[in-house]
């Protein structure tokens, strides 16, 4: 019998138990500083787990995939989906670039310390953040990586690497 792909990921999301709730709310508190319970609550959230160990691997509201779970060490760690809601809640976490950059990054390009205008004050070397632009008055993602450097010497120096991008906006459009 052939399974389709749709298939076999709808029937491997399921309900979270509470304490596997508890845990997720506990690691965006602890590591963004953001409260699930903020999101608006017509999100229901799902997950998957692996088949060979059990554990959680992904983070679902509804049918978006919000954030995988990094199998090294247990950290949470938001798709551009993900980064966009938790950037309506408040803007953590966050490095801005300016508009003519933001083409470079959404096809997955590094961010370097001279684009960066404006950074969340307590983002540490390693912290996952989200890449965005300024459009009119809000904000819009066009990445998310990995901080290479601190907040303040982001915008202070002018050469190097700033944010390593993992995801950029255009591939997740293409696929």
């Amino acid at each position: 019998m052939l399974v389709l792909p749709e298939a076999v990921e709808n029937r491997s999301r399921e309900l979270p138990s509470g304490w596997e709730l508890k845990v997720i709310r506990t690691l965006l508190s602890y590591l963004y500083d953001f409260r699930l319970n903020d999101l608006p609550s017509c999100f229901r959230v799902y997950v998957s787990r692996s088949r060979r160990t059990g554990r959680l691997k992904e983070i679902f509201l509804d049918d978006l995939l919000f954030a995988t779970i990094r199998l090294s060490d247990g950290f949470i760690v938001p798709t551009i989906h993900g980064w966009e809601l938790l950037l309506n809640l408040g803007e953590k976490y966050f490095v801005e670039i300016p508009g003519d950059v933001a083409e470079f990054v959404a096809q997955g390009k590094t961010v370097f310390s001279k684009h960066v205008l404006r950074a969340y004050e307590e983002i540490l070397p390693g912290d996952e953040v989200a890449i965005v632009v300024r459009a009119g008055s809000g904000s819009r993602v066009v990445g998310a990586g990995k901080a290479v450097l601190p907040a303040a010497s982001m915008r202070r120096m002018k050469r190097g690497k700033a944010v390593r991008t993992r995801h950029g906006a255009s591939a997740r459009a293409s696929s």
